[in-house]
């Protein structure tokens, strides 16, 4: 899991860009600076969510 790989400041900066844009942006945002292990992380975080937390009315979770 990329959480466990993760330094904290890496860790903070997933957070602060959950956070601030919603999951789907942060990955976006994240991919697009090439931030490949914060991406991961936000990914991880993503499926955590749609396996538990995820319901029938939210739109689907692009990839």
């Amino acid at each position: 899991m990329a959480s466990q790989s993760l330094d904290k400041r890496k860790r903070a900066i997933a957070q602060n860009l959950i956070d601030t844009c919603g999951l789907q942006r942060a990955l976006h945002a994240a991919r697009q600076y090439g931030w490949n292990d914060i991406a991961e992380e936000i990914n991880d975080e993503i499926e955590r969510g749609s396996k538990y937390k995820r319901r029938r009315t939210d739109p689907p979770i692009q990839h």
